[in-house]
């Protein structure tokens, strides 16, 4: 039996993902496809993708977790970044 000692993320947990709208496209072989709209969410940082990214460059937040091909991010870290992070806004 496999217990899990922590929880994963992933990107789209952590970042705001804008709205898409629906898109109708052909395929080669003639048949139509529709990409099905989806609704602008907001993600636990409330950052974009590419900041969240830019704030690991500079050691400003926890680095992913690579298993597979996937990039994760633990829980118990983001939970401690947003703690620290919430802390020093407090303190400002």
């Amino acid at each position: 039996m496999i217990i899990l000692k922590d929880q994963y993320l992933r990107m789209a947990d952590l970042a705001n993902q804008p709205a898409r709208t629906a898109k109708t496209y052909i395929t080669k072989s003639g048949q139509e496809r529709t990409v099905t709209p989806k609704a602008a969410t907001r993600g636990i940082t409330g950052f974009s993708a590419k900041h969240i990214y830019h704030l690991i460059n500079q050691d400003k937040f926890p680095a992913p977790v690579k298993i597979g091909r996937a990039s994760l991010w633990r829980l118990s870290d983001i939970n401690q970044w947003l703690e620290g992070h919430t802390n020093d806004m407090r303190g400002s």
